[in-house]
């Protein structure tokens, strides 16, 4: 009984276009002909203007949606949203070309004839620089169709009403349609607030379309402040998430930075006594030297040598040479000036680069180390082992012709030879040697 009764009082209902209708029908309207000719006219201008427009619209927004994928070459993605777009019965073709104009991606039937399409070219950005071309030819059969089918049914329409459509339009706007849109307008001003909720509700009860309008959109409120809510805990946790995230790769970067420095510092260094490789002392000698005789100072070098070293391994064994190394390793490190560089050459020989250092100097740093040397006591389980060492020097000054790292290293190596030749733990500067060595230096 409820059913029926509800579809007898829907039958006798007046809504919206039954409402309007009863007041042109009291009305005796009457039109012209030239003024509907007009108004499809201008409808049809207004469409092309329109779907101008949106095309321009739509392509922006689609070119920018495929700046990441474009310079990417996300071909996949690119495809994905072409096929997508032109699903829509407005779009019938899309193509992206490269900034080489080499297609990308194509959709849609370009084979429509060209009256019922509008292409669209719009260039492909991403941070003002073009990364390809968009190209989307948008359809206007099924408006235009629409527009022809409407034609001579608005010429009746207008004949019978554009005389008396003022009075109509009063009486039918003002009370039918124009307060329940005031109504509505006025509720939905400022209607969303900080959170983006929609706040308040649409006060019209009325049994016709404006009122089922104003329930549908109470309800849609709040489907879509709830569904909001929703999404806000979303984004919260996939904020939550991605920070999360960045202080992961924030460690690992910090990780992989420290691993590099490790890989480093191990290609330059002895492993075994933390100093200067050979090969990278070369490096550093040969930048040292052409920088001193560009400035106009002088440059020592000193080759070091442990005494007896063999003997040390051969009585205590080889980790007992290697605390010895790494002792007199530590003694050279703690002797030489901040500015001077030390290197292990290999074995039981070091080697050290003085800077501005002349001959005087050169021999003065030289005595502290094999002093110092000399006064380190090594403790190996219950054995306590004294050091000396042997040290040739040689100084390379800017008015010398002689320029070759290897040159110096020469003669520096001779004057070490002559110390250990001459009774080990002393210093010896090649300028120094008695003519004989000498002669065998020059050979």
């Amino acid at each position: 009984m409820q059913t029926i009764a509800k579809n007898i009082t829907s039958i006798f209902t007046f809504g919206i276009r039954q409402k309007v209708l009863l007041v042109l029908l009291i009305v005796l309207l009457a039109a012209l002909t030239v003024s509907s000719w007009l108004a499809i006219n201008k409808e049809r201008k207004d469409t092309l203007n329109e779907i101008n427009q949106r095309g321009d619209d739509i392509s922006r927004f689609v070119a920018k949606s495929l700046s990441y994928s474009v310079v990417g070459y996300d071909y996949h993605a690119i495809q994905l949203l072409l096929d997508e777009i032109t699903l829509s019965q407005d779009i019938a073709y899309a193509k992206v070309l490269s900034s080489k104009s080499n297609t990308m991606a194509e959709s849609g039937n370009i084979t429509v004839k060209n009256d019922n399409v509008v292409i669209v070219n719009r260039d492909i950005e991403l941070d003002g620089e073009t990364v390809g071309k968009l190209v989307m030819g948008l359809s206007t059969r099924h408006l235009i169709e629409k527009i022809e089918s409407q034609k001579y049914t608005l010429l009746q329409r207008e004949a019978l009403i554009i005389l008396l459509i003022a009075f109509g339009e009063f009486i039918a706007l003002s009370y039918i349609i124009v307060r329940p849109v005031s109504i509505i307008s006025s509720s939905l001003t400022n209607n969303v607030n900080e959170q983006g909720h929609i706040v308040g509700t649409i006060p019209i009860t009325s049994n016709d379309e404006f009122g089922h309008l104003a329930e549908s959109f109470n309800k849609i409120s709040a489907q879509l402040n709830s569904a909001n809510d929703r999404l806000q805990s979303k984004v919260d946790l996939a904020d939550k998430q991605l920070i999360e995230t960045n202080k992961q790769l924030v460690k690992q970067s910090e990780e992989l930075e420290k691993i590099n420095e490790e890989f480093r510092m191990r290609s330059i260094t002895d492993e075994l006594t933390g100093l200067y490789n050979r090969r990278h002392f070369e490096e550093l000698l040969e930048a040292e030297i052409k920088l001193a005789h560009r400035h106009g100072h002088a440059t020592s070098l000193l080759v070091i040598d442990i005494d007896f070293f063999k003997k040390i391994n051969d009585t205590y064994g080889h980790p007992c040479g290697d605390t010895a190394l790494q002792s007199v390793a530590t003694g050279l490190q703690e002797r030489l000036r901040s500015t001077d560089i030390v290197c292990r050459l290999g074995g039981e020989e070091f080697i050290a680069l003085c800077k501005w250092a002349d001959k005087t100097s050169a021999i003065k740093i030289a005595e502290e180390l094999r002093q110092h040397i000399e006064d380190i006591t090594i403790e190996y389980g219950e054995h306590k082992i004294k050091l000396t060492i042997s040290i040739g020097a040689a100084t390379d000054v800017p008015e010398s012709e002689q320029k070759d790292m290897r040159s110096l290293y020469s003669k520096a190596d001779a004057a070490l030879y002559y110390s250990k030749q001459n009774g080990r733990n002393r210093v010896t500067h090649v300028e120094d040697m008695d003519s004989e060595s000498i002669c065998v230096l020059n050979q």
